[in-house]
């Protein structure tokens, strides 16, 4: 298991963010309210803390609701990248949503599926795998990758209550996620 510190994803993202912008936009900062049949989006509720610049975005989900990162900001929250025609992220889907599950009452599970334009294979990778337990953003032009400094599928971001992030890669280790977020957030 490969684990990068928080200085190498601030510097991964400050590169990104000077050469590309910081890829809000502020029309789409809201959001959406209404439910959907695929995902359980997290709280619309403002964050009663700062929201760190990693947190500072809005993305569409597979489902075509907006997802507002800063939702994740002052509680621990588990971040999974991955692509939907990656074999070891279908493979490993089954432990996400189990830890997702076991840890739902204090840590939220966001899943970004990127490298990949098509929506299609996204939703279809969601609904193939039963991963619709959580929301899933659809990071078609990869700016949440990015802005995480993540390079690779199968990576997985855990973020502390006061916006520290770890990225753990998952490709071929199988991590155990639920036994990573209680060491890395004192659960």
């Amino acid at each position: 298991m490969h684990r990068r510190s928080l200085a190498l994803a601030s510097f991964a993202v400050a590169t990104a963010l000077a050469a590309c912008g910081d890829g809000s936009d502020p029309e789409a900062a809201t959001t959406a309210t209404e439910p959907s049949a695929m995902t359980s989006e997290p709280s619309a509720e403002p964050p009663t803390t700062a929201v760190p610049e990693v947190l500072d975005f809005t993305a569409q989900t597979v489902t075509g609701t907006t997802f507002d990162g800063a939702t994740l900001a002052g509680k621990p929250a588990v971040v999974w990248f991955w692509a939907p025609w990656c074999p070891v992220c279908k493979r490993g889907a089954a432990d996400v949503t189990a830890a997702a599950a076991e840890l739902a009452d204090s840590v939220t599970f966001v899943g970004v599926a990127g490298l990949s334009g098509s929506l299609d294979d996204m939703r279809a990778f969601v609904e193939d795998t039963d991963t619709q337990t959580f929301a899933h953003v659809a990071d078609t032009d990869g700016a949440v990758f990015t802005r995480f400094g993540v390079t690779q599928q199968d990576t997985f971001a855990f973020i502390s209550a006061d916006g520290t992030v770890e990225l753990v890669d998952g490709y071929g280790s199988d991590p155990d996620l639920v036994g990573i977020a209680r060491e890395r957030f004192g659960l």
